[in-house]
């Protein structure tokens, strides 16, 4: 009952939220063009013309709306589009003003950088087919079955989230390096308002790269799900010392990922803590079955059959208890 309804407040495109109030009217940049004085004025043109392209970018972002997320769609050409053209300007203005205006190009020129990698942030979480790829994941591991191709999909899903994990750090760090005075000159902008709003964006993909990092560790075909079907083939055919190992593997997998998603829990958007919790839920009942599984080798190695058969009973009803986790 809780599929799709995640982005409808992850703070994908809360980037700007934070500072709505100085990037809801921006349609242009500073009045304050510098010294016309010693300054061609088709570079100074060309600077204001840059500004107002990047604060337009900037402003496509915001004006998204994530009611009903499964029907939008976001076009990252237009925002894209207008930093080109950014960028465009940005050449005529060095080729034309001197290097005192160097400062304020180098300025405009990493906020162009900044906004291209969020942009790009915003595409990945904002991707509704995320959602379909954590249906076939979470029926995969409730129903047990294919979990060979829900491994690959969770390693795809895995790979983008963390590019676009590592492209939010760069834009986060290159934001943090501007200066906040000369900005708020060129643009109009308040450095604050921006660094909040980016925290918001960087909060709901870092959730999603938890998601998934715990999904794809519970599915490894070498330390996690993997670990655990050789232990019950070892099991089955009396090596039971390997299969306690295969078991131990697997419980201590899966129990790192359900540590991982209950520490994640708490800072996610209130949008994607059911998926956590269904997540999390289902680790706990595969640790469970780890453990319980382990037991029963161990058991069975020292010639105990009814505890073995037991602990084994045991481990085959936390199984089944997956089926509970999206009820």
């Amino acid at each position: 009952m809780h599929r799709r309804q995640y982005l409808t407040r992850t703070g994908a495109v809360a980037l700007f939220a934070g500072g709505a109030g100085c990037l809801g009217g921006l349609t242009g940049s500073s009045d304050d063009t510098g010294n016309t004085d010693v300054a061609s004025r088709a570079g100074v043109r060309a600077l204001d013309r840059a500004a107002g392209k990047l604060n337009k970018a900037a402003k496509s972002l915001n004006e998204l709306s994530l009611e009903t997320p499964e029907t939008v769609t976001f076009d990252p050409s237009e925002p894209r589009a207008k930093i080109s053209d950014a960028r465009d300007h940005l050449e005529t203005a060095e080729s034309e003003l001197g290097d005192d205006r160097q400062a304020d190009i180098e300025t405009l020129r990493s906020y162009a950088d900044a906004l291209e990698g969020l942009i790009a942030v915003t595409v990945t979480v904002t991707d509704d087919t995320i959602t379909n790829d954590i249906d076939t994941v979470t029926t995969a591991i409730e129903e047990q079955g294919d979990l060979e191709a829900a491994s690959e999909t969770v390693d795809a899903r895995h790979t983008d989230i963390s590019s676009a994990y590592e492209r939010f750090k760069q834009a986060e760090t290159t934001i943090q390096n501007l200066d906040g005075d000369r900005l708020t000159d060129l643009t109009g902008i308040d450095l604050a308002d921006l660094k909040e709003g980016v925290s918001a964006l960087g909060t709901a993909v870092g959730s999603l790269e938890t998601l998934a990092a715990a999904y794809d560790s519970t599915l490894d075909t070498e330390s996690g799900y993997g670990a655990l079907e050789r232990g019950r083939t070892k099991f089955e055919n009396g090596e039971y010392a390997a299969a306690q190992s295969e078991f131990a593997t697997a419980e201590s997998t899966f129990a790192d990922a359900r540590q991982s998603l209950e520490t994640g829990t708490g800072s996610a958007p209130e949008g994607l803590v059911q998926y956590f919790e269904t997540a999390s839920c289902q680790t706990m009942h595969l640790t469970t079955a780890a453990g319980a599984f382990a037991e029963a080798a161990e058991a069975a190695a020292d010639g105990n059959a009814v505890t073995a058969r037991n602990r084994k009973n045991d481990g085959e009803d936390a199984l089944e208890d997956l089926s509970s986790c999206t009820n």
